[in-house]
């Protein structure tokens, strides 16, 4: 009933070769294509909050104008604007301290401007003074030193005591000051 069976032809083994290639190449792109799918998926998740954020912040720009406004004010008390000549405000805040000495009845013995220099993307401004009077005096303009706008900043003190004089007179102090102010970097 069943006889010899005959073997199969080259054509129909080339075909059945081909086919099965093509299948294997078939589901090589399918799984290509579902690893793209996923790690495209994987991609959307992560921006979309950002997006939503970012399409939050892009409704509130008035919001954003304003705190600019704000932070630009406020970096006026620390930072004197870029606009001015370095020299003219460290000449500006170098007055600016002698005369806050003087209304304290100090004496100021010396006093210099330095150069500006970097100081992370603003001009640091130094300022040195030697301040001589009373100890009380110095303690009160040290106070009217740090409230003065835009800041004047203070690297070290240095404080020497010269006895001296009349018996029973309280000493002098002779005090160094290093300061600086900052001024913001033009563009």
């Amino acid at each position: 009933m069943n006889g010899p069976r005959a073997a199969p032809r080259p054509e129909t083994l080339w075909l059945l070769a081909a086919g099965a290639l093509l299948l294997a190449l078939l589901g090589g792109f399918c799984w290509v294509v579902v690893a793209k799918y996923q790690q495209a998926a994987t991609q959307l998740a992560d921006i979309q909050p950002r997006y939503a954020r970012l399409t939050g912040m892009l409704q509130d720009k008035e919001q954003f104008a304003q705190m600019g406004q704000v932070v630009q004010a406020n970096l006026g008390q620390f930072v004197y604007p870029a606009g001015q000549d370095s020299g003219q405000i460290g000449n500006t805040a170098l007055q600016r301290v002698r005369e806050l000495a003087t209304a304290r009845n100090l004496r100021v013995s010396s006093s210099q401007a330095a150069a500006p220099r970097d100081e992370h993307g603003l001009d640091r401004i130094g300022l040195v003074l030697r301040i001589e009077g009373q100890w009380p005096e110095l303690v009160e303009f040290l106070r009217e030193l740090v409230q003065q706008r835009p800041a004047i900043y203070t690297t070290t003190v240095q404080l020497a005591v010269q006895f001296g004089g009349m018996p029973g007179a309280s000493p002098a102090v002779l005090t160094q000051l290093d300061l600086y102010v900052l001024q913001e970097r033009r563009p």
